[in-house]
C-alpha cells in the first residue's frame, strides 16, 4: 500500500467520491502522504482496540501468541473487500499486475500487525 494514495483516496471522499478507475490518475491532493499515514495507523489503532475487546479475557494479562495472529490475518479482508475495490485495484487486487504478490503482500503486512499485537501484549503485561 502506497500511504500517499491512502491520503488522496481520503481526501476525495468530502467531494463523493469513493470509487476510483485507478486512484493513481486520479488528481493529486495537498498533504495526501500525511494524511495516507494518519489514516493507516489510526486504523490500526482502532483495529487494536476491536481486537482487545473481542480477545479472550485475560488475555492482556497474559497473552498468547494464536489469538493476536488470527485476527492481524483475518483483518486482511478489510483492504482485499474495501480499499483494494475503492482504489480501482478489483477485490483482493485482482486487477494488479500480479494478484497473488499483492495478496501475499497484504497477507505478510497484516500477519505482522498480528505479531505486533502480541507483542506490545507482551511488553504491557511486564
Amino acid at each position: 500500500l502506497d500511504l500517499c494514495l491512502l491520503g488522496r483516496w481520503v481526501l476525495h471522499l468530502p467531494a463523493g467520491k469513493i470509487l476510483h478507475d485507478s486512484i493513481g490518475a486520479a488528481p493529486a491532493r495537498p498533504h495526501e502522504c500525511g494524511v495516507g499515514w494518519t489514516a493507516h495507523y489510526s486504523i490500526g489503532v482502532v483495529f487494536a482496540l476491536v481486537f482487545l475487546l473481542l480477545s479472550p479475557e485475560g488475555w492482556l494479562e497474559r497473552p498468547t501468541v494464536l489469538p493476536a495472529l488470527a485476527f492481524g490475518v483475518a483483518t486482511v479482508i478489510v483492504p482485499f473487500a474495501t480499499l483494494q475495490p475503492a482504489f480501482g485495484l478489483g477485490f483482493a487486487g485482482s486487477r494488479t499486475p500480479k494478484p497473488n504478490a499483492a495478496r501475499l503482500k497484504s497477507l505478510g503486512t497484516h500477519t505482522v500487525f498480528g505479531l505486533g499485537l502480541y507483542v506490545g501484549a507482551l511488553v504491557l503485561s511486564f
